[in-house]
């Protein structure tokens, strides 16, 4: 059975962190999960600093700093999780840096946490903590949408998900995954793909038939995964790009959810790298990537 022990709910007390809390209590709920909120604060580099830096040292309180983190964090909690059981965890440096290096610690089975994408450049820009989160955290990371958004997606169930497989060596794990999540979920599951090449400047109208060999081909090895994963799922495929192709499978099919594999994230020119940030850039629901 699939499920997260754990779930670090980083916070940095915004409004995409509080409109996030109705999910992560809907989680930590439904997995049974042991939930930690984060707070990390950025104490001024001269507080560090050589010797010479000494002088400017004596203008900066760290203790205060320190101190007025805790209290904004234990307030934080007692005001979205009043009576329940949350650990809470402040650290002190590069907060992508602090989240990642926790979670590796303690085993984290799962961090929740918002894109910090603001208005109509959400689709623009992605946070850099949650972009360095993406890259360097080695569990799934849930990432939410605008708080606009999170209404039509009730966190306390899922009825559709929607899978985006990149022709890549990690997507019948993926799909085995998904295959598994979903059933145990009550949920139905649908398949997308991209196809690499098609919609720029190769399109129907201009090379037919190269057009539809790029989807025989992808229609081929998808129905060969599935053969190889046990799954007969309907699978939408389209001639865009991927981050495109996945957010219209998720409009048409009306996700709550939208499952990915950001493994090659790791790697410096890995294809998904890019095509996961949009992913969940565009997303018209949550994201986890695993």
């Amino acid at each position: 059975m699939i499920t997260f022990p754990s779930i670090l709910f980083p916070v940095d007390f915004s409004e995409q962190c509080l409109a996030l809390v109705p999910a992560v209590k809907a989680m930590s709920r439904r997995f049974r999960s042991e939930l930690t909120v984060l707070h990390s604060i950025d104490l001024p580099p001269v507080a560090f600093g050589p010797a010479e830096a000494a002088a400017w040292a004596t203008l900066i309180n760290s203790d205060r700093i320190r101190a007025e983190g805790r209290i904004s964090l234990a307030r934080f909690v007692q005001d979205n999780f009043p009576g329940e059981r949350v650990g809470m965890e402040l650290r002190e440096g590069d907060a992508a840096h602090s989240i990642a290096e926790y979670a590796e610690e303690n085993h984290t089975g799962l961090i929740m946490m918002p894109t910090h994408g603001y208005g109509p450049f959400r689709a623009l820009l992605l946070g850099s903590v949650a972009a360095k989160v993406l890259h360097d955290a080695h569990c799934p990371v849930w990432t939410g949408v605008h708080a606009e958004e999170a209404a039509a997606h009730p966190p306390d169930r899922w009825h559709r998900m929607v899978c985006a497989l990149d022709a890549g060596p990690r997507d019948l794990e993926l799909l085995r995954w998904a295959a598994c999540f979903a059933a145990e979920q009550k949920a139905e599951l649908r398949l997308v793909h991209a196809v690499s090449g098609a919609g720029t400047s190769l399109t129907e109208e201009t090379d037919p038939s190269m057009y539809e060999f790029l989807f025989n081909v992808a229609r081929e090895r998808i129905a060969k995964l599935q053969s190889q994963a046990g799954t007969d799922f309907e699978v939408c495929i389209l001639g865009t790009s991927v981050s495109h192709a996945v957010r219209q499978s998720a409009l048409g099919h009306r996700a709550d959810l939208v499952l990915i594999g950001r493994g090659v994230i790791q790697q410096p020119f890995g294809r998904l790298r890019s095509d996961a940030y949009a992913i969940i850039r565009e997303a018209p629901c949550p994201v986890l990537s695993l």
